[in-house]
């Protein structure tokens, strides 16, 4: 009622009242609250004005009602279709499609996060300096529609371009990878992976918010988040670690173990007393595991090579010892050593300790290559020492292979001591890959290697190698990594092929080739050789000359995308032509002339086809 006698009259009598005596009366009729700031719904930024309550902010409905792009970080999909494009640029081999997909999906999902980051760290900063940029509803959805599909445009054509670098790649590599549809179908897998990677981060983002509310009733509000995050990231070590890792590898060590056992398909136990698994033999044939059992099967006789030389030959040897029958790698050196020394080994002109890979693997054409070229005058011995691929043996453990190494050039160095010095035969090393880590193992440094060898090949060292890292780094100023002059030459030489052991990478001269020759072969498109866990953070000397004869010169470098870039090159690097990727064959024949004196660029063609039919599957 609004009268006099109303709620209204009442009021007007007690205010007069008041005014008249001086005294404060209250009013006591109840506040209307100031309308609350409401962010506009057309905030580009998505943030409400400073001091808004929590309570503006959208619902989970509302949320959902904006469609998918709110579901997306669009800072965090710049950033990972802008790495997108960096994926698909060139790596140094054509790629298979799985290749494709695993560059694509890990590395937007590198972009994603980054992007998401600034994104927010923006929001942030915007809260904090009250920055406002507000479009109306239609011009907000547009715009960002226009963005996305700008983006997606793009990226196709960064697709249709890589076709055509892919191309290139396969010229110079003589091989390809099955065209566009190939390379189609990777980036959508890929897109699949990015989508798994990004549900996997949401679904420990969820994890984190869990654990947080649950453990803040117990913790200060401050200490809440820091718990939260690392009980989640012990929760992921833990898994990745005790179940995935722990179970892959066993899981691996058996399928290796089973491989190990099987008897190699077509062959049987040597006849020829100088060969380890014959009847005379201190190890049986059943002991050397799969890879031993080829190497002392396969390969030339006495015949052969006089057949191919035209010159009379001797039985090759060849020592061998499986870790089947010895569990310690100390007791297969010396049983290794212990077949050198029965089959005769130490009576030949030149003695080959060469180092296995993983599963004891011996490169069979730089063994058959000595062989030929020494008119069958040399006794070769290695042994085993894992039954790991190279891939795990690296991941399991990177102690073992240069151990093996050191332990069998110590036992032979030990044997040889034993004979007058003039009687003693030549001391060559020799090993590939892992092997060639291994085997450059037994050496604290140069010094050391050029006192104790008479000569060496080693091909497609990985770079981790101590050894090789210290030659490299101190190789002469203006020569590439990729092919490094070391003391001009005077004792260890670098080629990318044959014709760089005679001249430098430029087509400089070297200065006379002095004893002991060490050899050391890589190809600038071998992923083997240039991968690395420092690509992650820093650009390569190698990468930054673009040098190298069969890269593409597009190759490029980006933190995180290029070390993944030549991690997925890896595993088909042996499925080239050899002079590229990780495939060394018929250079060793002029690999091995060159550390003997002969010339590395005379014909070799008859015994490169002899060994060629002697390398069986």
């Amino acid at each position: 009622r609004s009268g006099p006698s109303g709620t209204n009259g009442i009021l007007r009598q007690v205010t007069e009242q008041g005014q008249r005596t001086g005294a404060t009366v209250a009013d006591p009729r109840p506040k209307q609250a100031a309308p609350a700031r409401t962010p506009s719904p057309h905030n580009l930024l998505r943030m409400p004005p400073r001091g808004t309550p929590h309570s503006v902010y959208p619902t989970r409905a509302e949320e959902r009602s904006e469609g998918v792009l709110r579901h997306l970080s669009v800072p965090g999909l710049t950033v990972g279709l802008v790495l997108l494009w960096v994926a698909l640029s060139p790596s140094l081999l054509p790629r298979a499609w799985w290749m494709t997909a695993v560059n694509v999906g890990v590395s937007m999902a590198y972009g994603y996060v980054i992007g998401d980051l600034l994104g927010r760290f923006s929001s942030w900063l915007a809260r904090r300096t009250d920055l406002r940029v507000e479009i109306n509803a239609r011009s907000d959805w547009g715009v960002r529609t226009l963005w996305v599909t700008l983006l997606v445009v793009v990226s196709g054509l960064v697709w249709v371009r890589s076709l055509h670098q892919q191309g290139q790649i396969s010229l110079m590599a003589g091989v390809t990878r099955g065209g566009a549809l190939n390379q189609f179908f990777g980036v959508l897998a890929g897109l699949v992976l990015f989508a798994l990677l990004l549900l996997l981060g949401r679904g420990l983002v969820r994890l984190r918010r869990g654990v947080r509310r649950a453990i803040r009733p117990v913790l200060p509000r401050a200490l809440a988040p820091v718990a939260a995050t690392l009980i989640v990231a012990m929760v992921v070590v833990f898994v990745s670690n005790q179940v995935l890792y722990q179970r892959g590898m066993n899981w691996a060590l058996g399928n290796a173990t089973q491989l190990n056992q099987r008897p190699p398909e077509g062959r049987t136990a040597p006849t020829e007393l100088e060969r380890t698994g014959s009847r005379s033999s201190y190890e049986p044939w059943d002991t050397l595991g799969h890879e031993g059992q080829k190497f002392v099967s396969d390969g030339p006789r006495a015949a052969d090579i006089e057949r191919v030389t035209g010159q009379p030959a001797l039985e090759p040897i060849r020592a061998y010892a499986g870790l089947t029958e010895h569990d310690e790698v100390e007791d297969a050196a010396r049983a290794a050593v212990t077949e050198l020394v029965r089959a005769g080994g130490l009576r030949r002109s030149v003695v080959l300790v060469t180092t296995t890979t993983g599963t004891g693997w011996v490169q069979p054409w730089s063994v058959q290559a000595l062989e030929f070229l020494t008119g069958g005058d040399v006794a070769t011995v290695s042994m085993q020492y894992s039954f790991f691929p190279s891939g795990l043996a690296y991941l399991s453990d990177l102690d073992t292979p240069p151990l093996a190494g050191r332990l069998l050039l110590e036992e032979v160095e030990r044997r040889l001591a034993t004979l007058p010095e003039d009687e003693r035969p030549l001391l060559y090393v020799s090993g590939e890959s892992l092997g060639s880590y291994g085997s450059q193992g037994a050496f604290a440094d140069a010094e050391d290697l050029l006192k104790r060898v008479d000569g060496a090949v080693w091909t497609g060292t990985p770079r981790f190698t101590p050894l090789w890292s210290s030659l490299t780094e101190s190789r002469r100023q203006g020569s590439p990594e990729i092919a490094p002059v070391i003391d001009n030459g005077r004792h260890i030489r670098f080629a990318t092929r044959p014709q760089e052991l005679t001249q430098d990478f430029y087509g400089g001269p070297f200065v006379e080739w002095e004893e002991p020759r060490i050899v050391y072969g890589q190809h600038a498109s071998d992923p083997v050789v240039w991968w690395s866990w420092d690509l992650l953070w820093r650009e390569p000397d190698w990468l930054r000359e673009q040098v190298g004869r069969d890269v593409s010169p597009d190759l490029s470098y980006t933190p995180y995308v290029t070390f993944w870039q030549i991690a997925s090159d890896m595993p088909l690097s042996v499925d080239v032509p050899p002079g590229h990727g990780h495939e060394y064959k018929d250079e060793m024949v002029a690999l091995w002339a060159g550390v003997m004196g002969l010339d590395p660029l005379d014909d070799y063609s008859e015994i490169i086809a002899a060994i060629d039919s002697f390398v069986l599957d």
